[in-house]
Parts: C-alpha cells; sequence; structure tokens
C-alpha cells in the first residue's frame, strides 16, 4: 500500500502517510481514508501530513485530494504540517498548499514528523518559504 492513515485519539491528531506514485484510484482510497480516520477525531485537531516520497499525479488524480481537504476542512481541521524532504517534489508541495488554500486553510512544513510533532505541541508557528 502507497498510503497510510491513522487517528491518534490521545492527541487529537490525524497522520497520513503518501508514498511513491498513486494512481487515481488509489488517490482516491487514500482521500476516504483520512477522512474516516478523521470522524474519530473531535474538532480542531491536527493532521500530519508526510509528503516525503510522494510522486506528483496527474492534475485529475489528485482531484479526491481536493475533495478530501474540503471534508477535513468542515470537519474542524486546526493546523496541518507536511512533512517534506529533499526528494519531495515543489509541485507536489505547492499543489498540495493551493488545494487547502481554495478550501479555506494554509499549511506548515517540517522535516520530519518527530519535527512536526514538536511544532504541533509546542504551538509554534512554521511557515512556507
Amino acid at each position: 500500500m502507497t498510503y497510510d492513515m491513522t487517528a491518534d485519539i490521545a492527541e487529537n491528531r490525524l497522520y497520513i502517510d503518501l508514498n511513491g506514485r498513486m494512481d487515481g484510484e488509489e488517490i482516491e482510497a487514500a482521500a476516504e481514508a483520512a477522512v474516516s480516520e478523521a470522524e474519530k477525531l473531535e474538532g480542531e485537531f491536527d493532521i500530519i501530513n508526510d509528503l516525503a516520497g510522494f510522486k506528483p499525479p496527474s492534475p485529475d488524480a489528485a482531484e479526491p485530494i481536493k475533495e478530501a481537504q474540503a471534508s477535513l476542512r468542515e470537519m474542524g481541521v486546526d493546523r496541518v504540517v507536511r512533512v517534506i524532504d529533499d526528494e519531495t517534489s515543489k509541485i507536489v508541495l505547492h499543489a498540495f498548499e493551493r488545494r487547502s488554500t481554495d478550501v479555506g486553510y494554509s499549511g506548515e512544513k517540517a522535516d520530519t514528523v518527530s519535527e512536526a510533532e514538536r511544532l504541533l505541541s509546542s504551538r509554534e508557528i512554521a511557515g512556507y518559504s
């Protein structure tokens, strides 16, 4: 599987891990899984979205991502931190940010999941450059 979604109820946090190149069906399944996991959380939950190693899908295949982002926004997402590495395409990063901005929220970025957790726990803000 090229994705993993986990709701951490204790931290009120959704972990989204996307890897490799995903086709339209996989992206749709991942988007549905993200929303389903988020339903386990209370309003004003945070998301750590690990994009390290995720390859950009076609614009049509990515449409379920925007739909999921809109659903997550409606469900009460508070902060989103996207984990990226040197291999993460700027196209991926900017596409996720553009789609989330379109539905009403902006993301932060971190180099590791641990750094993302620290940012959310400390309430620091890490902006886009």
